[in-house]
């Protein structure tokens, strides 16, 4: 049932990316290349769509970053015949890290500090783990593409799936922040089976998703089920609007996968959207001031 026409989708696809960023006046466009399958059907896309000479693909590795993850993206960018340039953020990174993080009232309840003595400050590398580390490099490369794309006058593309959005698994304002995203409403299946139809290498396509936060980080392993798992459910609760109780008590999928996707995409919706606004006029942005993006064009 998540199968889907390549072809149809694939002129939807490109005719969507052609039509968002000329009407802004670009005609290129620029988005990070990780070495995974969704930024690289993303670049065959954008190649598509705008012609390769019009998209560029960054490198964006962290000390930590697989060797895997940079030769794969290299080979995205010769395959697909894009583009590619490489920026390390690792300097940037560690300089975030290096710096103190002073007290200047008492903040305790804030920072979540277990200590008995009074702290006066610490060193902001002392405060972060491997997920929230890698929010801090995810926002970094959003911030090198930004700037990329403001010297060049081009449009940044987002490459999160369906499935990553549907549960939230994803940063906010790093890999979540783009102009436009022609995959987001393709799931992981999906992504796949428009991948092998554009030739992008097995290599990509069938290895494990990974965000490369840390060696041996997996999507699946951090969302505790697969995406084949995920992807069916979701499916059928979103696409389906299948009722939750009745496909729990069917045995198809497991009552606790079921709750699982439930919560997140409840507890989610705010990256999914633009932050709220008080209402206090009678035209007020995002509520009832609510334009599509080209409305006066």
């Amino acid at each position: 049932m998540l199968d889907i026409d390549c072809k149809l989708v694939t002129e939807l696809l490109t005719r969507f990316i052609k039509n968002e960023v000329q009407k802004t006046g670009m005609n290129k466009v620029v988005l990070g290349l990780s070495g995974g399958i969704d930024s690289a059907l993303v670049a065959f896309l954008c190649k598509e769509a705008l012609g390769a000479d019009n998209v560029c693909g960054v490198r964006m590795p962290y000390k930590s970053s697989s060797a895997e993850s940079l030769s794969h993206a290299e080979l995205v960018a010769q395959k697909s015949g894009i583009r590619f340039l490489t920026y390390d953020i690792t300097a940037a990174a560690d300089g975030f890290a290096s710096q103190q993080l002073l007290l200047n009232t008492d903040c305790d309840k804030f920072l979540r500090v277990n200590s008995s003595e009074k702290i006066v400050g610490f060193k902001m590398g002392d405060t972060l783990n491997g997920h929230s580390l890698g929010n801090i490099l995810a926002r970094l490369r959003m911030n090198t593409l930004y700037h990329i794309s403001a010297l060049g006058g081009s449009m940044v593309v987002g490459t999160s799936n369906k499935t990553e959005l549907l549960l939230g698994y994803g940063t906010l304002w790093g890999d979540l922040a783009y102009g436009i995203n022609p995959v987001g409403d393709l799931y992981k299946y999906q992504v796949r089976q428009l991948s092998r139809y554009h030739g992008v290498p097995d290599e990509i396509i069938l290895k494990k998703p990974s965000a490369d936060l840390f060696p041996g980080q997996t999507d699946e392993g951090d969302l505790g089920y697969s995406y084949e798992e995920l992807d069916y459910a979701l499916y059928r609760l979103v696409d389906a609007r299948e009722n939750p109780k009745i496909l729990a008590e069917s045995g198809e999928i497991k009552p606790e996968l079921i709750d699982f996707c439930l919560k997140r995409i409840i507890a989610m919706q705010f990256k999914r959207q633009m932050p709220h606004i008080a209402l206090v006029s009678f035209r007020t942005i995002n509520q009832s001031f609510n334009y599509p993006r080209d409305w006066a064009m």
